[in-house]
């Protein structure tokens, strides 16, 4: 059962066509070693520096979004994605560099990934051409496959946070306010493909699939050997 439910007939359809993937995810090495505190700090710390160069990327995904948003409602909710959710998950990412372990990890002027670049544009390029139904599905994985993801990780842990290398990610993804924001992205999405024509739809649906794709990729990519990185 899912953490966050779909919130119609169209969020359904969405999280029923990447059962597969997320089946995938949910049995990644990267999660599970993250969860139990096993990970290998490089990967981790390869995978933190990839993150950050991604939400620059995606707060102008989320400003873009809050432009063709059709209310107040929705416009809010992009806008402060765009600015106050960003903010708090960059400041996580600076705490966690507080961490020796991750910190002598850091390389100076690492470039994007391949898959994080891909992602990245993938998601400007939604929000600038599709349309706004679309463009929030493709959004949509980075709040409910995250905060799905988030959960998994808390219950890999057993709870043990005390002393985790990674407590911090855990409790930033695990936490009940970033599965409410989540839950109302859900509602977003749903809103807007209920006034979406049939195709528009469709479309909404394999972007969802597309990003969510995409997130396994970014949680795989840290698994590979550092020479066996595309960076560009």
């Amino acid at each position: 059962m899912a953490l966050i439910e779909p919130a119609g007939p169209h969020t359904a359809r969405m999280w029923e066509e990447t059962a597969d993937i997320r089946a995938r995810i949910d049995a990644l090495p990267f999660l599970l070693e993250l969860g139990a505190g096993t990970l290998d700090p490089e990967k981790f710390t390869f995978y933190i520096q990839q993150d950050a160069k991604y939400l620059v990327a995606y707060q102008k995904t989320m400003t873009t979004l809050a432009g063709k948003a059709p209310g107040p409602k929705e416009l809010s909710f992009w806008a402060q994605s765009a600015v106050q959710a960003i903010a708090e998950e960059q400041a996580m990412q600076e705490q966690l560099f507080t961490n020796d372990t991750v910190a002598k990890h850091r390389v100076e002027g690492l470039g994007m990934s391949l898959h994080t670049a891909a992602y990245s544009n993938f998601l400007l390029t939604s929000a600038a051409l599709d349309s706004y139904a679309v463009a929030t599905a493709a959004v949509l994985p980075c709040y409910w496959i995250y905060a799905e993801s988030g959960v998994a990780v808390l219950e890999a842990s057993k709870g043990a946070l005390d002393g985790h290398p990674y407590g911090t990610w855990v409790e930033a993804y695990a936490d009940e306010a970033f599965t409410e924001i989540s839950r109302d992205a859900v509602r977003l999405v749903e809103e807007a493909c209920e006034v979406a024509g049939e195709a528009e739809r469709a479309r909404a649906v394999e972007a969802f699939r597309q990003a969510t794709h995409f997130e396994e990729l970014f949680w795989t990519q840290p698994m590979d050997e550092p020479e066996d990185r595309i960076l560009i």
